[in-house]
């Protein structure tokens, strides 16, 4: 076999690394590569298409200008989708691919605070910034690259709390939640801390499991406790299940609820008039950027837009200050300037991101009326 000198193929091999670079350099100068990790299979694909829309509405808008001011030059963004699922391995693939194989420089998404930390895990050891649109749990907090758009599981339960003693009465509160969610867990601990500390009474606090569909024990208890209150921090599905049963077994009290709550299918149902919960934003909120986002989006879409596009979209369009703050795609300057840039303000609010990502903005909670509107009111977080 004939042999082939290291002399003969050195310059080639340093011609074809130098091409590569070169091809590399090239692509980060004329596209901003964005990973969009959401659900877009399962009984929750709905959230994935609400993310979709959202951040892809921000991004074209964006781009229709000629794309991100990075210097001198404009920077069009290109998104890539990845389906996260719903649990650790589904998202850490997609994870892993989104920065391995598609190379973005930058993440939005997941929607849920179980799928968030394991993502958010791997972008903070890439150096990813990875900022999702509504995952509130506070495991988020301590890693360095992660952020979110929505109010954090503390600040809302902190709010919640404080309303539930000034405004509804300090009556005393039962709080039904699910033990093998990240989400619920934290806030039914939160909101359960901070209402004692204004001198509320908590007479019940009740687990389950996600995969539940039976309450009557848990009503029981309830009712017995004389809670004039219940708070039930978990998702749509499992809530209007758990109302039901309430209103079955008797109960009479007010139901309150967290920014997992889903207004769309709630106000068709009459056993949540009168309830209340934390929100993110609404159609009709009286913000400039509010009423055009609205305006754009249904436009495009022929139909209203909701909370989780809402924050998508502020996600998308934050991030992308970010970059045009520091003029760079590399991570480390985005982190960098998401923390320090100017308050932004977005669809949902003004809001800046504090050093630890999480965002400093007023809560919006929101009654359901007896005709099925909504009325909401702005609470400061501080």
């Amino acid at each position: 076999m004939k042999k082939i000198h290291i002399g003969t193929i050195l310059p080639f091999i340093v011609f074809c690394l130098l091409f590569a670079s070169g091809c590399s350099k090239s692509s980060d100068k004329k596209e901003f590569r964005v990973g969009l990790l959401a659900i877009s299979s399962g009984e929750l694909f709905r959230h994935g298409l609400y993310v979709s829309r959202g951040a892809t509405l921000a991004a074209d808008e964006i781009n229709s200008r000629g794309g991100i001011k990075i210097g001198k030059r404009q920077v069009k963004i290109k998104i890539f989708h990845a389906d996260s699922g719903n649990n650790k391995a589904i998202t850490t693939k997609a994870v892993k691919e989104l920065i391995d194989s598609d190379k973005v420089h930058a993440v939005i998404g997941p929607v849920g605070s179980s799928a968030a930390i394991f993502a958010a895990s791997i972008c903070n050891s890439k150096k990813i910034p990875l900022i999702s649109p509504s995952a509130g749990t506070s495991k988020l907090t301590p890693l360095k690259y992660a952020f979110r758009v929505s109010y954090t599981s503390r600040i809302q339960s902190k709010v919640l709390s404080q309303f539930a003693a000034t405004v509804l009465g300090k009556q005393p509160v039962a709080v039904l939640y699910a033990k093998n969610s990240d989400y619920s867990s934290e806030m039914a601990n939160f909101f359960c801390s901070e209402y004692r500390k204004s001198g509320g009474i908590i007479t019940a606090q009740l687990s389950y499991n996600s995969a539940d569909r039976e309450f009557a024990s848990q009503m029981k208890k309830i009712i017995e406790s004389g809670a004039g209150i219940l708070f039930m921090p978990s998702n749509t599905k499992e809530v209007q299940i758990q109302a039901a049963q309430a209103r079955m077994s008797g109960y009479k009290g007010v139901f309150l609820g967290s920014d997992s709550w889903d207004p769309v299918d709630l106000v068709r149902n009459p056993v949540f008039m009168g309830s209340y919960f934390t929100d993110h934003w609404r159609p009709g909120l009286k913000i400039k950027k509010s009423v055009e986002f609205e305006k754009a989006f249904y436009a495009k879409n022929s139909c209203e837009p909701t909370e989780l596009e809402a924050l998508s979209y502020d996600a998308m369009m934050s991030l992308c200050a970010a970059v045009e703050y520091c003029g760079s795609t590399k991570g480390k300057a985005i982190r960098k300037a998401l923390s320090e840039m100017p308050v932004y303000s977005g669809v949902t609010g003004k809001f800046s991101y504090n050093d630890h990502g999480d965002p400093n903005k007023d809560v919006l909670i929101s009654e359901i009326m007896p005709d099925g509107s909504i009325e909401s009111r702005f609470i400061p977080s501080r």
